[in-house]
């Protein structure tokens, strides 16, 4: 076998059992690696109805084929389990420089079930594994924790949970490479009720790719296209993510005031102004990129603000809009610090800034008060949201409510606050606005994780041309804003692309600097010595996406029954701004792109899909 180790390793915290799995050339041909791998192994492993923060919940890290064969933004990582948040499936996706690592360490994934007697940490070096006392380390953030357990290998990488994590708050990532965070679907707080602070990860390659000269050819045709493609790039290599920040505010992008306001209007062009792509950028000492990373999105900042000096990441466009547009917060110090506690923590920036603007809108309409929380909060109070995310990083008093994800905050709340909670299924909604997107709709409801802007589709389109990861030949790739009838089939072809995508260890953006273009089948050939059509490397895709949404099913949930928050969709429209008057029809397009990948109307993927795909667990 090439390109891959072929084996996946096997912990059980419980009984403090270690084993390997051979994993046979024909699942990785069906199912690649990252999310792909982690589906087939959950659904095969996995009993139904297990308890997400039990010892039968399985916690896999993945790795992906273009890991450690230095294929440019190649090196990400993926996480995997049942979610805490929705009761179904889970996974997260994420940067730095550990998934390269944990794949030369000897194993294309680890899978971890069961709950240690005490706080543990998985050390994996060379092929061998073992399971070591973490008592010295519990207790401690993400980032003295990574300190830490690099002492023990000072040239490997870690993976680690802060203290939310350990307290099982669903707000909890798993960190790497101190601020690179797996943050969605509440997975840090399976890892935390494993009582597994970390893994530390060492290794030199055992793999060899297919055709040594075809990897360098298309690595070197990839760095010329990159060349080529550099105006594209530059933005990203200045701002990150942060480059459209001030119009996102206005634009209708970024959901204001708890999606109930108006950026324009009520957060207005002067506060957009100062959190800015150009005002962040200041303090930016350096850029900086993930393993195998060319672009360069990220940067390392200094900041002196007056909550305390900021040595770290810089600022992401998520990041900004939960603790800037959301909360009405337009003090870039706040926004720094409240960033930098959930990088420290190690926890979900979305659903920090998401919980916290719920539990502002709670606080003006007379919901929650100030005995509740200790003292004053509401919107534009910058100060309030520096100490409220710190509550939630210590899990301390209100915090502990908040740190839950404001499904479960609603549900304590009560008073009617469920209307205004801004969750699909438990999962806080992503900080791009399906009012101006309408086929993130469609993402955030039928996506077997919900509330994503990341899990594939044609919110990031409309307006344009659909946009894939690799060349596919489709006729008309127009993408009309606010039609909502005969999407169904682009929408399906954008999610299998992204399968493949998360699948491979690719980097998401590498689609806006190599449009349609990225030679994933020559890497194919290259790497593992597979000839793949365009036909196959979708039912690829599609085979991955079904076998997600075949772990949800079994769950009972059916995504044709999931109805978002009104405000999401514009269920009292919004009376001025850019997306004034606009009501999604969401349902409709809900509709189109299930039955276009075969989910009946019980929301599981049909027998003939099934057996089309050759899907056998």
């Amino acid at each position: 076998m090439y390109g891959v180790n072929g084996r996946v390793l096997h912990v059980d915290l419980s009984t403090g059992t270690i084993r390997e799995e051979k994993i046979p050339d024909e699942i990785y041909r069906k199912y690649l690696t990252g999310y792909g791998l982690g589906a087939y192994i959950l659904n095969r492993d996995m009993k139904p109805g297990a308890d997400p923060l039990g010892e039968d919940n399985i916690l896999g890290i993945t790795t992906g084929i273009f890991n450690s064969h230095s294929v440019p933004l190649g090196g990400r990582f993926q996480v995997v389990a049942k979610s805490p948040l929705t009761g179904g499936w889970g996974d997260a996706n994420c940067g730095g420089k550990f998934g390269p690592e944990l794949k030369n360490s000897g194993y294309d994934a680890v899978f971890i079930r069961g709950i240690s007697p005490a706080p543990v940490y998985l050390k994996i070096t060379d092929g061998t594994a073992s399971i070591e006392d973490a008592l010295g380390i519990w207790g401690r953030d993400a980032y003295e924790a990574e300190d830490l357990l690099k002492k023990v290998e000072p040239k490997g990488q870690a993976l680690v949970i802060g203290v939310p994590g350990e307290k099982k708050l669903f707000v909890a990532s798993l960190m790497n490479d101190y601020g690179r965070a797996a943050g969605r679907s509440g997975l840090g707080a399976v890892m935390g009720s494993k009582k597994l602070k970390g893994i530390i990860v060492r290794g030199k390659p055992g793999f060899k790719p297919f055709d040594p000269d075809l990897l360098r050819e298309t690595i070197k045709e990839i760095q010329i296209g990159f060349r080529k493609n550099i105006d594209l790039a530059r933005p990203w290599q200045m701002f990150g993510t942060t480059a459209g920040d001030e119009s996102s505010h206005l634009n209708g992008d970024t959901p204001i005031k708890n999606w109930a306001g108006v950026g324009i209007i009520d957060y207005g062009s002067e506060n957009a102004s100062k959190i800015s792509g150009e005002e962040i950028a200041k303090d930016k000492l350096m850029s900086y990129g993930c393993a195998q990373c060319t672009l360069a999105c990220g940067g390392h900042i200094r900041r002196k603000t007056r909550f305390g000096e900021i040595e770290g990441h810089r600022l992401e466009y998520e990041g900004v809009g939960a603790f800037g547009g959301l909360n009405m917060n337009s003090d870039l110090d706040s926004i720094a610090m409240a960033f930098e506690i959930c990088n420290r923590s190690g926890m979900d920036i979305i659903s920090v800034g998401s919980a916290i603007a719920f539990a502002n809108e709670c606080y003006e309409r007379g919901i929650i008060t100030k005995d509740d929380v200790g003292f004053e909060i509401g919107f534009g109070k910058p100060d309030a949201l520096v100490k409220l995310t710190g509550m939630i990083g210590r899990g301390e008093g209100i915090g502990s409510v908040l740190g839950m994800g404001t499904k479960y905050a609603s549900q304590k709340f009560g008073k009617g606050s469920d209307k205004f909670a801004m969750h699909v299924e438990g999962q806080d909604l992503a900080m791009h606005d399906p009012r101006l997107l309408p086929s993130l709709a469609t993402t955030y409801i039928a996506d077997p994780t919900p509330g994503r802007h990341t899990a594939g589709g044609l919110g990031f389109d409309e307006g344009g041309m659909m946009t894939l990861p690799f060349e596919y030949d489709f006729p008309n790739r127009s993408v009309q804003r606010y039609s909502y009838k005969g999407k169904g089939k682009m929408q399906a072809l954008s999610v299998f692309g992204t399968q493949i995508l998360n699948s491979t260890g690719m980097c998401l953006f590498s689609t806006s600097v190599w449009p349609n273009s990225y030679p994933y089948y020559k890497l194919f050939k290259a790497i593992m010595g597979w000839d793949v059509s365009q036909e196959e490397i979708m039912a690829m895709g599609k085979r991955i996406q079904l076998l997600r949404h075949m772990f949800n099913s079994r769950e009972g949930i059916n995504p044709r029954k999931i109805v978002p928050p009104p405000r999401m969709v514009g269920e009292s429209p919004l009376k001025a701004g850019p997306t004034a008057n606009v009501t999604v029809d969401y349902r409709t397009m809900v509709d189109e792109y299930l039955q276009e990948i075969g989910i009946d109307e019980n929301g599981k993927p049909s027998p003939e899909e099934l057996r089309n795909l050759s899907i056998e667990l």
